[in-house]
This record gives C-alpha cells, sequence and structure tokens, in this order.
C-alpha cells in the first residue's frame, strides 16, 4: 500500500473507531443505568475501553497487510476500509451482546436480592432434599407427583 493510502486508511480508521467507541460508551451507560446507575458508567467504559483497544489492533494489522486490491491509491484505501468495516461491525455486534449480557446479569441479581423477600423464598421454586424416594432405612421424603389423568374423576 502506498504511503498516502497507509495515512488515509490509517486516519480514516482511526476516526471511525473513536466516533463507534464514543456511541458504544454513551449508549451502553445509559442502557445500563436503567437497571443500575451505580455501576453503569464503570461497565460502560470497561466495555469500551475493550472496543478501543481490540479495534486499534486490528486497525494496526490492516494496515501492514497487502490486501492485493491493486488499481492505485483510492482502491487501496477503500478496499481496506470496506475489510475494517466488516470486522468494525462484528466487534460493534459483540460489544453490544456484552452490554446486553450485563444487563442481564444486574437483572436478575437485584430480582434475587430484592428487599420484600426472604432467603428462603427465594429457594422455593427450587425443591429440597433426593428427587427420588429413599432407599428403606434411608432418612428423606418421598417425591411429590400429581394424579395420573387415568384416576382422574370425569
Amino acid at each position: 500500500m502506498p504511503d498516502d493510502a497507509f495515512v488515509a486508511f490509517l486516519v480514516l480508521g482511526g476516526l471511525m473507531i473513536a466516533v463507534d467507541g464514543q456511541i458504544l460508551h454513551r449508549s451502553g451507560k445509559r442502557y445500563l443505568s436503567d437497571v443500575d446507575d451505580t455501576r453503569a458508567g464503570s461497565q460502560a467504559r470497561l466495555a469500551s475501553v475493550l472496543f478501543h483497544l481490540l479495534m486499534l489492533g486490528v486497525l494496526a494489522l490492516l494496515a501492514v497487510l497487502d490486501l492485493g486490491f491493486g488499481g492505485g491509491v483510492l482502491r487501496a484505501t477503500v478496499g481496506n476500509l470496506g475489510v475494517f468495516l466488516l470486522l468494525l461491525a462484528a466487534a460493534h455486534a459483540v460489544t453490544m451482546s456484552v452490554l446486553a449480557n450485563m444487563h442481564e446479569t444486574v437483572l436478575v441479581e437485584e430480582h434475587l436480592d430484592s428487599p420484600g423477600r426472604a432467603a428462603g423464598e427465594r429457594r422455593s421454586g427450587r425443591q429440597a432434599g433426593p428427587v427420588v424416594a429413599p432407599v428403606p432405612g434411608q432418612r428423606g421424603r418421598d417425591p411429590q407427583m400429581s394424579p395420573s389423568i387415568e384416576n382422574h374423576a370425569e
């Protein structure tokens, strides 16, 4: 890649990373603040810093690779930017899924730690004790089953 195309690719790629990273950071902060305002900024910042570092590394690698688009400076720059945009979109999607996972985790934690629920109420949906009938002489309870449909009165 000629020097002109190399510099143009680095500048345009860096600008795209900065803009997309800021969009991810601000929207991620807003998205996470819906459930937890205290940790939203730091979690969004961590995700956007990871995005920036990853994409700057991808930009540096693509800048030194000769992808063989040929045909002059403009063609090489546009071809490299096209490949970079595809990778940028993939990284954007992965970062969005990471933010959604953080959001879901906070929602689950919030639901489990709601103030109106006692510790025993959280596990009320789970069955305690053995799932199978105990062996004679062994402590435990018999499993609870609904009656068969054949035994149901008409």
